[in-house]
């Protein structure tokens, strides 16, 4: 009898082991590849356990039929082998749900990833789109600017006069943004030439149009020019123009736009110079000497307390080299330093180029590479125009 029932015992043992390994055998398969050797191996362990308890089964068996011991202490055994399969066949049934929890959440991650790149896929097409129809409005936007350059270029005098009028001669003209709110301007009537330098209110499109008006109304006001024009009287008649066009009023909350100018009237025959600023100083370097003629504090356009104008009238002879310019090369930051080129530096350095060598080309050339290393990597900050003649 007590054979019969560990006979039963060792069956049972058996099949509940074989029922366990087929269980965990299809668990594997299910299972992803990291998760399968982890199962793979406990499967491995719980193997050697249930080999180990069948030779002590076995082992029991052969003591029974040798001593004819009770079953008793063996049994308590045999049930702590039981509950210890049932309690491992347990964990894996738990890490499997685990296993097949994370292998949901992933999907779900992963479905939320794929949503996600179609959204940005979308967002990606229409900023290419919407960066692709912004260039091509800056470019015909440019292209306009461009084709505005042109117009600007052609309304300027050319420099066929200014050969006429001078021994020698540079222009030094740089736009901040294609097209200038700085100009030159010249007219040449008999032994009269009358000449000048502004920079209007902005750079750019709108400076632009002010230079447009400016140069139309100079060539309106010197239409009669003459060896009696002063050149104060041009500058009051500039600034009405300008305060009867853009309808400005003087009050201190309008806009002041307007311009800086500097303006010359040159008789050949006498040598005699006539000159009248806004803001704007003439420089004459004469014998490697600079000497400065002020201007007026008041701009050519609407101010709220306004200034008359005042002519001073100069002496020159040949060789005198005069020089009109806007405020965009003084006011030029460095890249280095943070600091403007000021007017006191200006000055030395048209001093030290006309005692290097005082032709227009070489002045070009020193100002343009100054002004390259002054300013570095930092943008420019104005348009830029120096204009030299020389008597």
């Amino acid at each position: 009898m007590n054979t019969d029932v560990i006979n039963i015992v060792l069956a049972a043992l058996l099949f509940i082991a074989c029922v366990v390994i087929a269980v965990l055998f299809l668990m594997r398969k299910n299972a992803g590849k990291k998760a399968a050797q982890r199962v793979e191996n406990r499967l491995k362990q719980e193997i050697r356990i249930l080999k180990d308890d069948s030779e002590r089964i076995k082992t029991l068996y052969e003591n029974l039929k040798n001593n004819a011991q009770t079953p008793k202490q063996p049994l308590k055994t045999e049930k702590a082998s039981l509950k210890e399969i049932t309690l491992n066949a347990e964990a894996l049934l738990l890490e499997q749900k685990k296993l097949e929890q994370d292998k949901k959440d992933f999907s779900e991650k992963n479905r939320k990833l794929w949503d996600m790149s179609l959204s940005i896929q979308k967002e990606k097409e229409y900023i290419t789109a919407l960066k692709n129809d912004i260039e091509k409005k800056h470019r015909t936007v440019t292209d306009s600017i461009h084709y505005a350059r042109r117009i600007q270029v052609a309304v300027l005098p050319p420099e066929m006069i200014l050969k006429e009028c001078f021994s020698d001669y540079f222009l030094f003209w740089r736009p901040r943004e294609i097209v200038s709110g700085d100009f030159y301007w010249m007219k040449h009537q008999d032994d009269i030439i009358a000449f000048t330098i502004a920079d209007c209110t902005g750079h750019g499109v709108p400076g632009a149009f002010m230079s447009l008006f400016g140069i139309a109304f100079l060539n309106e006001i010197c239409a009669n020019l003459n060896e009696n024009t002063l050149p104060s009287d041009v500058l009051e008649k500039l600034r009405k123009c300008i305060i009867d066009t853009l309808s400005q009023d003087c009050s201190e909350h309008e806009p002041q736009d307007g311009m800086d100018i500097t303006f010359c009237i040159l008789n050949l025959k006498t040598k005699k110079l006539r000159v009248s600023g806004a803001n704007n100083p003439l420089y004459i370097i004469r014998n490697g000497e600079l000497t400065e003629y002020k201007a007026v504090k008041t701009p050519v356009g609407a101010h709220p307390r306004p200034k008359d104008f005042e002519t001073q009238e100069i002496e020159v002879s040949a060789g005198d080299y005069l020089f009109m310019f806007s405020d965009g090369f003084a006011d030029q930051f460095s890249s280095t330093t943070k600091r403007k080129v000021t007017y006191g530096k200006f000055k030395e350095l048209l001093t030290n180029i006309f005692k290097e060598n005082p032709s227009g080309e070489n002045f070009k050339k020193r100002l343009n590479e100054f002004i390259e290393n002054w300013k570095g990597d930092f943008q420019q900050m104005d348009d830029i125009l120096v204009g030299g003649y020389r008597i």
